[in-house]
């Protein structure tokens, strides 16, 4: 049985869940700390009173006009079938119990020591947790799979990693979660985030399609 953290839908949001990307300062996480729990996820996935708390990490390499993004396509036969053969901005995962023993918690919290394993175990990156700066939410309730979960989206600056932009896009692609790995220039993400924009023709999965309208445009 697997479990991952989760909050209370009410906590998170007292009033009605406001939806699509969320300024920094929207949603206080300190505040409902003592209300997160660790569940089982099959039963959670079915249940949207309940919020599974996901660090989503994007990707930054270049200034200004420069800027690019390290996006992905999800394989076909991807854990999350939801998800499967969609292309993503943000690599990331629930946040287990496994990740209470980590020493990252202590100086950070348990959400960034997530952030930090999901991008190694994802990505083979590890450029340290001061390339990490919080960006905002993600909240949808538009689809059944971004309806019980709760996005915290970091923007991670690879600018200090050695290496070349294919270097770092072939250890990427040499992981088990994408099918292909691109560098796409920011000021192109803003016309590919309608479905069959994205390249080969393929469609950005909900959440990203948020971060590119919320974040990037």
């Amino acid at each position: 049985m697997r479990v991952i953290l989760v909050v209370e839908r009410k906590h998170l949001f007292p009033g009605l869940s406001p939806q699509g990307f969320l300024g920094a300062a929207a949603v206080d996480l300190e505040a409902v700390v003592h209300r997160l729990f660790f569940a089982e996820r099959d039963y959670m996935e079915q249940n949207s009173h309940y919020k599974q708390i996901i660090p989503y990490l994007m990707l930054h390499r270049g200034q200004g006009d420069e800027a690019r993004i390290l996006c992905y396509q999800r394989r076909t036969k991807h854990t999350e079938q939801r998800l499967g053969g969609l292309w993503s901005v943000g690599f990331g995962g629930h946040i287990e119990p496994l990740d209470r023993a980590d020493q990252q918690i202590a100086a950070n919290g348990l959400i960034m020591a997530t952030a930090v394993r999901e991008l190694e175990e994802e990505t083979g990156l590890n450029p340290g947790t001061g390339a990490f700066s919080l960006a905002g939410f993600i909240n949808s309730d538009s689809e059944d799979v971004s309806s019980v979960h709760f996005g915290v989206v970091f923007r991670v600056d690879l600018n200090g990693l050695p290496g070349s932009d294919d270097e770092i896009m072939q250890l990427v692609s040499s992981q088990s979660e994408p099918h292909q790995a691109l560098w796409i220039p920011v000021c192109k993400l803003a016309g590919m985030a309608g479905p069959k924009n994205g390249p080969d023709e393929g469609s950005f999965e909900d959440w990203s399609r948020i971060a590119i309208e919320g974040i990037l445009v």
